[in-house]
């Protein structure tokens, strides 16, 4: 990526300080614009902050602890959607862990993200545990 003082010299310090900017903390990793797409490969900003403040209000503070947590617990909050838990899966695949097993998912296991989704709201619902 474009070092920051040849992003402050060509479009302004304006656009440089927002790359720059924090977009939430994970424990202590402090993901900024930057960050998410030099280290994790993925630029959805808006999709990363609301999962930052479902991760704090999970107290998920950790990679390790997001890949203890099950992948619905996050996925019943009602803001969470695809491209926030693309970003979930990133953060995990950066950390050094298998995605593929965090969810679970056996090669018999054909389940789209909408129907998981769909799933985890019903089993909320049905549990008293939606989170709004």
């Amino acid at each position: 990526m474009l070092d920051r003082k040849v992003v402050e010299s060509i479009i302004g310090k304006g656009f440089a300080d927002k790359l720059d900017e924090t977009i939430f903390y994970l424990g202590e990793l402090q993901v900024t614009r930057r960050r998410m797409v030099e280290e994790l490969g993925c630029a959805n900003f808006m999709a990363a902050a609301r999962l930052g403040k479902v991760l704090k209000k999970l107290d998920i503070n950790t990679i390790a602890k997001l890949h203890r947590t099950n992948p619905y617990d996050i996925a019943r909050v009602r803001s969470i959607g695809e491209a926030s838990m693309f970003v979930a899966m990133c953060i995990l695949d950066a950390g050094k862990y298998d995605v593929e097993k965090w969810w679970g998912w056996k090669e018999t296991n054909n389940v789209k993200f909408s129907s998981f989704k769909s799933n985890a709201i019903a089993r909320a619902k049905k549990r008293s545990q939606a989170v709004a």
